[in-house]
């Protein structure tokens, strides 16, 4: 035991003997390789988001503010100004416009990081976009980014609103109603049960937005907003009887929510996203592009209106009075309707004559497939459909061919005018002296 404390003595000894002073001389300048000089992309970015709004966009790549799982890439440079002028405009200005800056300034992140590449999950699908404690928010894809590329467009348009969804319900929970909604929430919602089809059946915007009520909520934000009020009418339409209204609720209770807390006008903010959107993009909403995606529910077309041309008029008449040469007891309506839907994913119409057949009202029906090529859209005679309302249309379509030559000729759609858009219309391609126009609903 004593030699033992002996050799750890010596050993200690031996060790303090080795100790020696000296200066240090390293120069941890030659370390710092994150050092870089502020550039044109650097300044447009202070210029445009930092000093108005305090937010930092961050570009130059920095491994830790993404998974350190996952392979990523880094953002082009060439790609940034392009994608933050766009964000700022359709995001941005809009929220500017209608809310003003004492909203901005609390509620917008501190942080957007930009990130080239996709982030790939275990389970196929890709991460485009997050929201981090209210204060941050990460963009994917963006060495995809094209201006001209509508679609792109839209795709990060909707991921910025969806995660900016995400801040506001943080800072102010979504009702507590809507969960109830639509309370067939899947965790696992990339299962093939989960179709998109099976999803809008049970009144959600899309298959992602059934995960939980949080993505359902935000989803319908950004669809309502980046998509549009015409894309989100025509889903509906299509939604069935389940669906359509658990759409419609949730439709209003966004609108609501937005109001109550946060005082923004939901609706002037659509038209503000809309109109930016368009300008970006380059893209038009059009009658015709309505139409074949069915926007609407049916189109109400009086003889009377003050927008209907002379020809159609003077058909109308001239149809009405022959129906009732033909049998006294009938009387033709003087507005009709064009009931709109879609069959295997390619629109279709009905034209509903009423007609009163002494003390009864009667409706005639008269079914058409719908081509829609461009603005030019054509009702052909759909002869398949058999019933006893079609057998009474089919029975006095001679009486009726003044009118329905009008109808069912080679058309261009149309809005009334570019500042009323709820009134739509049909004008012979040929004989452009033949139009008629209806009110639109959706």
């Amino acid at each position: 035991m004593k030699r033992l404390i002996n050799y750890i003595a010596i050993l200690c000894l031996a060790l303090a003997s080795c100790k020696k002073d000296g200066p240090l001389n390293a120069n941890m300048d030659n370390f710092n390789i994150d050092s870089f000089k502020s550039g044109p992309t650097d300044d447009w970015l202070k210029r445009e988001y930092l000093d108005p709004f305090n937010i930092e966009v961050l570009y130059r790549w920095d491994r830790y503010q993404v998974s350190l799982a996952k392979d990523l890439v880094p953002p082009l440079e060439s790609k940034v100004i392009p994608a933050m002028e766009t964000v700022k405009s359709i995001w941005l200005s809009p929220y500017l416009t209608v809310a003003g800056k004492e909203f901005i300034k609390p509620y917008v992140p501190k942080q957007i990081v930009l990130i080239g590449s996709a982030e790939y999950n275990n389970d196929g699908t890709i991460t485009l976009g997050t929201a981090d404690a209210g204060r941050r928010i990460n963009l994917f894809i963006i060495n995809s980014f094209q201006k001209s590329n509508t679609a792109n467009v839209e795709q990060m348009m909707h991921t910025i609103h969806h995660e900016f969804g995400h801040i506001l319900h943080q800072n102010s929970p979504i009702p507590e109603d809507f969960p109830r909604i639509s309370p067939e929430y899947a965790a696992n919602w990339t299962a093939n049960v989960n179709t998109a089809n099976e999803a809008k059946r049970l009144g959600f915007v899309s298959r992602y937005s059934r995960s939980n009520d949080n993505e359902d909520f935000v989803e319908m934000i950004a669809f309502l907003l980046v998509e549009g009020q015409d894309w989100f009418d025509a889903y509906v339409n299509t939604a069935g009887d389940l669906g359509k209204p658990r759409l419609r609720q949730k439709e209003q209770m966004i609108v609501n929510y937005f109001k109550m807390a946060y005082n923004i006008n939901f609706r002037k903010l659509q038209a503000e996203v809309k109109a930016s959107f368009d300008r970006e993009t380059g893209r038009t909403t059009t009658f015709a592009s309505n139409l074949a995606r069915n926007t609407y529910s049916k189109m109400t077309v009086a003889k009377s209106d003050i927008s209907q041309s002379a020809t159609f008029t003077t058909a109308y008449t001239a149809a009405a009075v022959a129906v009732k040469a033909a049998s006294a007891a009938l009387t033709v309506a003087d507005q009709f309707e064009l009931r709109f839907g879609m069959l295997v994913g390619k629109p279709i119409a009905t034209l509903v004559m009423t007609v009163k057949n002494g003390s009864t009202n009667e409706e005639w029906f008269f079914n058409y497939k719908v081509t829609v090529v461009g603005d030019k859209v054509t009702f052909v005679p759909d002869n398949t459909i058999t019933g006893v309302e079609t057998d009474k249309g089919t029975k006095y379509r001679p009486q009726l061919k003044p009118l329905l030559d009008i109808i069912e000729q080679a058309s261009i759609a149309s809005f009334l005018s570019p500042e009323n858009l709820t009134k739509g219309g049909f004008k012979g391609e040929v004989n452009t002296a033949n139009y008629f126009y209806g009110s639109l609903i959706r």
